[in-house]
């Protein structure tokens, strides 16, 4: 103790409990006696109150089912008002045994809950066979003598209900002035015993204000210290024996301390630096190269769907792939290189170039060095990666945060050009983000304000199939001119008006399709819109509105959906098939998932891209991909459909190979709504 009392009890406790432990321990003995002298004299009272209580939660939870029951029986007579008079548009039969299945749960729930229903006699017979009292009403005429009847057991039901209701009421408030009465006793009992451990409390108090408190606050002042990272404090020796006890643990954690503040540059799952190692070590290098004739690279590189691998080999699996890599990296680019895992799959890197080397030569190399398959143990996985290069020229430096954000720029566009590559950063490339910021700022206003429209690209059927229309949205923005659908679709995605937009789409190509009673019309739906809420009822309401049947309507998804890795999007495409629309899979061959994408789920149509037709009149290697494409889908039942007919000679070898549908600009350019019924009156089919 710093200090010893000279006078009074607490001088006595102080002479002869010389530890916190001791007085802590008399001190609970204390108040264990006092709380357990008012637990023996309130135990009743409390069990009282809980009973009470526990009563008054049943009693409550079957006065409002009881309530519900009448409520229940009210919607009831007036289904069968309804359903009598035959002539109410609400009559539903439907409807009806809804409202009974409903009441004999409400009953069931009573019988459950503990209501003596058997105190009502045999009037409680009145809620059975409730599926038999529907089929009467059902099957009654307006006029049948047995309405009467229906109506007279009705109102037995509802005065049986209201009696029920009564009943509990009646309970309940019996259950409540019981409660109060043993709320009342519990807090005499209550009041009793604060006042006599009141004094027990003070002396407790004292002695921790005037000895224990000092020496805690002394002990918190050097843990806050610690804490702040002041490492180099003298640990104090406290004369209390507890706290003497801490001292040595409080050297133990500085030491630790210091370890952990380096383990604060690492990122714990690989062992490699984190992104605050990495910006401190890679200022330090440019700020030691200022002014040199030395060239830096910095480079963002990020895995090609490695959500993938994690899905299909667990998180270990990918902690270790992202250590490999990293590992790969530092054998790749040497001991010049500062790598560090920023996160997830995600990588920055900043190197120094040699003399015969530039940034994208280097980062190529990685790329090439990173498609090499990793030996994982039991298997083996291959990956491709995306980087995006800053090169930074002799001498040059900068905010190590900007050369980051370009890079991401670069890396963003590596994505976008198809993966698997390195893409260096360039002044446009800012410029386009800024432009995306803009879009995506005016895409909301320009819905509002009728900047977008919908045009129209006919597909020609072979034969004489329907005549069809695929409807495409355009972007005329009043200070840019015409934005093309790849650039402001995205921005929408990413800046979550895309269910804005997909429903302004849906809504005016359906209000233009009631126009055209003898077309088919062609949709293209968001991957986002395939996870909205309420999607599939929004396009039957829609539908419903403008009295278009679903048949009509062929819904168009890219291959990029990955519907076998979503099962939300694949459970939406099920309901709206089963609701009769047909389902085109639109890009086919583009990507490396068509083939399991047909395996998951039927598609009643497949569009083949472009690429795989543009070289068919030239390259017998295209038309037999081509070829093969087709008549796979065929042979699964679904339409093909060849899109980017740019040409007369591309028609013929469409035809032979079989496609049920062509479209493209050598047949129709998109044209507006206003010039689709004339188009379709003068246009010539073609033959089979």
């Amino acid at each position: 103790m710093s200090r010893q009392f000279r006078f009074g009890p607490v001088a006595l406790v102080q002479r002869t409990v010389g530890s916190l432990e001791k007085r802590l321990v008399g001190a609970l003995i204390l108040i264990l006696l006092s709380i357990g002298t008012l637990q023996f004299l309130s135990q009743d009272s409390a069990l009282q109150v809980r009973d009470a209580s526990a009563a008054l939660a049943r009693a409550a939870g079957e006065t409002e089912q009881a309530q519900q029951l009448v409520e229940l029986v009210g919607e009831f007579r007036i289904a069968t008002n309804l359903e009598l008079s035959h002539e109410a548009a609400e009559a539903d039969g439907e409807k009806l045994t809804d409202i009974a299945i409903r009441i004999g749960e409400q009953v069931n729930a009573l019988r459950l809950a503990g209501m003596p229903l058997y105190e009502f006699g045999d009037r409680a017979n009145v809620f059975q066979d409730l599926d038999r009292h529907v089929a009467r009403i059902s099957q009654l005429g307006r006029d049948d003598s047995a309405a009467a009847a229906i109506l007279g057991r009705n109102q037995e039901m509802a005065a049986l209900a209201s009696s029920i209701a009564d009943m509990a009421a009646l309970q309940r408030a019996a259950v409540q002035q019981r409660l109060d009465r043993a709320v009342d006793r519990w807090h005499l009992l209550v009041s009793a015993s604060g006042a006599s451990n009141g004094l027990l409390v003070l002396l407790i108090l004292l002695d921790l204000l005037r000895n224990i408190l000092p020496a805690l606050r002394r002990m918190h002042r050097a843990l806050r210290r610690l804490a702040n990272g002041e490492l180099n404090l003298e640990v104090e020796t406290f004369r209390l024996q507890e706290l003497q006890k801490l001292s040595g643990p409080l050297e133990i954690f500085r030491q630790n301390a210091l370890a952990v503040k380096n383990l604060a540059f690492t990122d714990p799952s690989t062992g490699m630096h984190n992104r605050r190692a990495f910006v401190d070590l890679a200022g330090k290098r440019l700020a030691d190269c200022r002014g040199s004739d030395r060239r830096h690279a910095m480079m963002a590189a990020d895995i090609d769907r490695f959500k993938h691998v994690n899905d299909d080999f667990g998180h270990p699996a990918g902690d270790q792939l992202v250590r490999l890599i990293g590992d790969r990296m530092t054998d790749a680019l040497g001991d010049r290189a500062i790598i560090a895992r920023l996160g997830g799959d995600e990588f920055a890197i900043f190197t120094e170039l040699t003399d015969n080397e530039d940034a994208m030569m280097a980062a190529s190399r990685l790329v090439v060095a990173l498609r090499d398959p990793f030996d994982l143990g039991d298997f083996t996985i291959a990956i491709t990666a995306s980087m995006g290069v800053v090169e930074l020229a002799a001498g040059e430096a900068d905010e190590i945060d900007l050369l980051l954000a370009r890079a991401d720029l670069a890396l963003y566009a590596a994505k976008n050009e198809g993966r698997n590559r390195a893409v260096p950063f360039t002044a446009e490339l800012e410029a386009e983000r800024e432009l995306d910021r803009a879009l995506q700022s005016d895409l909301a206003s320009a819905i509002m304000r009728g900047q977008l429209r919908v045009v129209y690209q006919p597909i020609h059927p072979i034969g004489d199939d329907q005549d069809e229309i695929e409807a495409l949205v355009r972007w005329t923005h009043p200070k840019l001119g015409d934005i093309p659908p790849s650039r402001f679709i995205p921005a929408a995605e990413r800046s979550g008006l895309m269910t804005q937009l997909g429903q302004w789409i849906i809504d005016r190509a359906l209000t233009d399709l009631r126009q055209w009673p003898d077309l088919v019309m062609s949709l293209n739906l968001s991957p986002l819109q395939l996870q909205q809420d309420g999607f599939v009822h929004f396009v039957l309401e829609t539908c419903r509105r403008h009295e278009i049947s679903p048949r009509r309507l062929i819904l168009e998804v890219t291959e990029s959906l990955s519907i076998e890795r979503n099962s939300r999007a694949l459970l939406t495409l099920d309901l709206l098939r089963n609701a009769g629309f047909r389902i085109a899979l639109d890009d086919f061959g583009t990507g490396y998932s068509s083939l399991s994408m047909m395996k998951d789920f039927h598609f009643d149509r497949l569009k083949l891209d472009r690429s795989l037709i543009m070289d068919l009149g030239r390259d017998s290697t295209s038309k037999a991909v081509f070829e093969a494409a087709v008549t796979m889908a065929l042979k699964i039942g679904a339409q093909v459909v060849a899109e980017g007919i740019s040409e007369q000679a591309l028609i013929d070898p469409a035809l032979d190979a079989g496609c049920t549908h062509l479209q493209g600009f050598h047949i129709s350019r998109p044209i507006e709504a206003t010039a689709v019924a004339p188009y379709f009156a003068s246009r010539q089919r073609i033959a089979a």
